[in-house]
């Protein structure tokens, strides 16, 4: 199945946006600019990213760059000339000017997660942001969506097919003997043994968990179906197929349908990949050392921000709000950063 992550699950493109917004927010910090230079020369990737960018923030007029070449190497800091507002946006002042433009690259880059029109198509029920809908099936069985999710449906005579194009989803099956009930996400098959399981396609990872029954678990790389049991839950890497299996309370598998989202053990990046679906804008983790960091505890699905920095601070990070449509989350600077 073809990944239809959005591109805000692309962290260079995102961070590319992020430091044109922050060029243009602070056109004077010499500071910013050296980090910006260090950031630029990591590698041919984040440079393309760069240009990539600063094409889009061009074609929007919504700043207009002094110096229109960069080097493929940064050699100097006074090599980069920080963005300056254009013409066009001269009535708008300060932070209001870097909304709006921050509205129109978003959505130039499709970042305020309008539906996907090709999951559109394919998808018989689907939820917008922070919505979750429940369903009952034509069988009886019931399924609630997180936020910006989808499913299909494809019911026969002899079999219950369901395809979850994206986001999660929780399931409450009549279990049917004569008629198997089989859920696929992305690589991975979850077959229905009377239960109810949750099943979550994150850009990284297909995850699922059982909170009461049993539940047939198939994947291209395993030579044989893996059954769960209540409580256990299987992560499955998107990347290279990689499987792992582990042992969590029922209680928090499918928790986010009560509006409060229960996290036994997961990283900062999963977390955070969920909260994006509850967010009306744009979230973005720059430190993939940050993402990597275990977590746990209990967030409200309802305010984004204060669940976003109670995963985050704890584990050494910090949360910044941008023009009202973005939260960065970055390392928390060092004692002799600050």
């Amino acid at each position: 199945m073809t990944d239809n992550s959005p591109a805000s699950d692309d962290p260079l493109t995102a961070e590319a946006n992020l430091w044109v917004i922050r060029l243009t927010e602070e056109p004077d910090d010499r500071d910013l600019r050296k980090e910006f230079s260090a950031w630029y020369a990591q590698s041919p990737c984040h440079a393309d990213a760069w240009s990539r960018a600063l094409r889009v923030w061009r074609l929007t007029g919504a700043v207009e760059p002094a110096l229109l070449s960069l080097p493929d190497k940064p050699k100097s800091t006074e090599r980069f000339v920080p963005l300056r507002p254009s013409s066009s946006l001269s009535a708008l002042a300060g932070r209001h000017a870097v909304a709006f433009s921050l509205a129109t690259v978003l959505c130039g880059l499709g970042l305020f997660f309008l539906p996907d029109i090709r999951i559109a198509l394919q998808a018989d029920y689907q939820t917008s942001t922070g919505k979750d809908q429940t369903v009952t099936l034509a069988d009886g069985s019931v399924v609630t969506l997180g936020a910006r999710s989808a499913i299909a449906i494809h019911y026969s005579p002899g079999k219950r097919d369901v395809t979850l194009l994206a986001g999660e989803a929780f399931f409450q099956v009549k279990h049917d003997a004569t008629r198997p009930f089989q859920v696929t996400a992305g690589a991975i098959q979850a077959r229905d043994i009377g239960t109810r399981f949750d099943i979550r396609l994150d850009p990284t990872e297909i995850r699922v968990g059982v909170q009461d029954g049993r539940v047939g678990v198939s994947s291209p790389t395993q030579t044989q179906e893996v059954v769960l049991n209540a409580g256990d839950e299987i992560n499955v890497d998107r990347s290279d197929g990689h499987v792992t299996r582990k042992t969590v309370s029922p209680d928090t598998i499918g928790s986010w349908q009560t509006g409060t989202l229960v996290v036994d053990s997961d990283t900062v990046g999963h977390v955070t990949d969920t909260l994006k679906r509850y967010y009306p804008g744009f979230i973005v983790n720059w430190s993939a050392k940050l993402r990597s960091r275990q977590v746990g505890g209990i967030y409200d699905l309802h305010n984004i921000p204060a669940a976003l920095r109670a995963a985050v601070v704890p584990s050494g990070g910090q949360v910044r709000e941008v023009a009202g449509h973005m939260l960065i989350a970055t390392d928390a600077p060092t004692s002799h950063e600050q």
